[in-house]
C-alpha cells in the first residue's frame, strides 16, 4: 500500500513537470513567432528658409571666395593654402562638392611645384543685394533666387539646399540676357542720334538763309545811298557838264560796285581763313577718348572708350562699352554714346 502511494506520487510529479515543460516550449514558439517590433523612421526636420536667411547665405558664398582672393600674394599664389583639397574643404563651408569644384576648375590652377594660384582677372557673377530679384520655394530642401543683371547682361539663378544641418549654395546657373533687347537699345540710340543730327542740319540751314537775307539787305541800302549821292551831285553841276559829270558818274558808279563786288568776294576768303585757323586747333581723336575718360572718371581698363565716327559737324561720337564673358560667347555691353565738340572738348552725353 505504501509502495504504491509513492508510485503514484511520483507520477503525479512527473505528469506535473511534462505539463510545465511543454507549456514553457509552447511560450518560447510564440515568441519566437511573433515579429519584433519595427524602429520607428526618425524623419529630419528641414527648417523653412526664410528670405533674409537666403540673403546671408549667398553673402557667406562670397565673402569665403573673397578672402581666398585678399589673402593671395601679388601674383596670386595662395599661400595660406598647401593643397587644392584645402581650398575645397574651405569651400565646402558655404556650397556644394559640384559649386566648389566648378569654381577651382574655373579660376585657380596648380603648378608642378604644387603651389596654388588664383585667376583674379575673372570671378563668379555674386548676387547684388541693389538688384531686383526673385525668391521661390522649390522644395522642402530647395530654394531659389533668380536675379537679371542689366551691368553683367546675365540672368542668375542661385539655389540653395539643406544640407543636413546648414544651407548651402550648392548650384550656380547664368544665361545671358536675349539679344534682342540689347538691340533694341541699340536702335534707340540711333534713332535718337539721327534726331539730334536732323536738329542741327535743320538750325544750320535757318541760320545759312538768315546770312543770306540780311546780305542782300545790307547790299540794297548800299545801293539806294549810292544812287541818292549821285542824283544831289548830277543836280548841283551845270547843265554844261551834266553830259560829262554824267559819264564821270557812270564811270565812278561802276567803279565803285566792282569795289564793293571785290569787298563782298574777300570775306569769303577771310571767313576760310578763320575756319582753316580753328580747324588747326581742334582736338583728336585720340584727346576725344582721354576728355571722355576724364568726364566718366575711367580709371581702369574695365570700360573701353573709342572713336566711332564723326558727324557732320566733325564732333566725335565716342563709344563706352564693356566686354562680357570670352571666346565666342563674349559680347560688348554699351555704357553709353558721348558726343565731343572738336574745339571746345565739351562732352554731351546721347539720349
Amino acid at each position: 500500500m505504501g509502495e504504491n502511494m509513492v508510485k503514484s506520487r511520483l507520477f503525479m510529479v512527473l505528469a506535473i513537470a511534462m505539463v510545465l515543460l511543454l507549456g514553457a516550449c509552447s511560450k518560447d514558439k510564440e515568441e519566437e513567432q511573433e515579429p519584433a517590433p519595427e524602429p520607428e523612421e526618425q524623419t529630419e526636420e528641414i527648417p523653412e528658409l526664410e528670405e533674409e536667411e537666403a540673403k546671408e547665405v549667398l553673402q557667406t558664398y562670397e565673402e569665403i571666395y573673397q578672402n581666398v582672393v585678399e589673402n593671395a600674394e601679388e601674383d596670386g599664389e595662395l599661400a595660406d593654402f598647401d593643397s587644392i583639397d584645402e581650398l575645397h574643404e574651405k569651400f565646402l563651408n558655404a556650397m556644394s562638392e559640384e559649386l566648389a569644384d566648378d569654381l577651382i576648375d574655373t579660376y585657380f590652377e596648380e603648378d608642378e611645384e604644387g603651389l596654388i594660384y588664383i585667376d583674379t582677372s575673372e570671378a563668379p557673377v555674386w548676387f547684388d543685394e541693389e538688384e531686383a530679384y526673385e525668391f521661390e520655394k522649390v522644395e522642402d530642401d530647395l530654394y531659389e533666387i533668380e536675379q537679371e543683371q542689366e551691368e553683367n547682361q546675365v540672368i542668375v539663378t542661385y539655389s540653395i539646399s539643406w544640407d543636413e544641418e546648414k544651407w548651402i549654395v550648392s548650384d550656380v546657373e547664368t544665361e545671358e540676357i536675349p539679344s534682342e533687347e540689347s538691340d533694341i537699345s541699340n536702335d534707340g540710340s540711333e534713332s535718337d542720334m539721327d534726331d539730334s543730327q536732323s536738329e542741327q542740319e535743320d538750325n544750320e540751314a535757318a541760320n545759312e538763309g538768315t546770312g543770306v537775307t540780311e546780305e542782300n539787305e545790307s547790299n540794297d541800302s548800299a545801293g539806294n545811298t549810292m544812287e541818292e549821292e549821285e542824283e544831289n551831285q548830277a543836280g548841283s553841276d551845270s547843265e554844261e557838264n551834266n553830259s560829262n559829270q554824267g559819264d564821270s558818274d557812270g564811270s565812278g558808279t561802276s567803279n565803285d560796285t566792282d569795289t564793293s563786288e571785290d569787298d563782298q568776294n574777300s570775306d569769303p576768303a577771310e571767313d576760310d581763313g578763320g575756319n582753316t585757323e580753328e580747324t588747326a586747333g581742334s582736338i583728336s581723336e585720340s584727346e576725344a577718348e582721354s576728355i571722355v575718360k576724364e568726364y566718366l572718371s575711367i580709371v581702369d581698363d574695365e570700360l573701353n572708350v573709342v572713336t566711332d565716327h564723326q558727324d557732320e559737324n566733325g564732333n566725335y561720337v565716342v563709344q563706352v562699352y564693356s566686354v562680357v564673358g570670352e571666346g565666342d560667347s563674349s559680347h560688348t555691353s554699351t555704357y553709353g554714346w558721348f558726343i565731343v565738340n572738336k574745339e571746345t572738348g565739351a562732352v554731351e552725353q546721347m539720349q
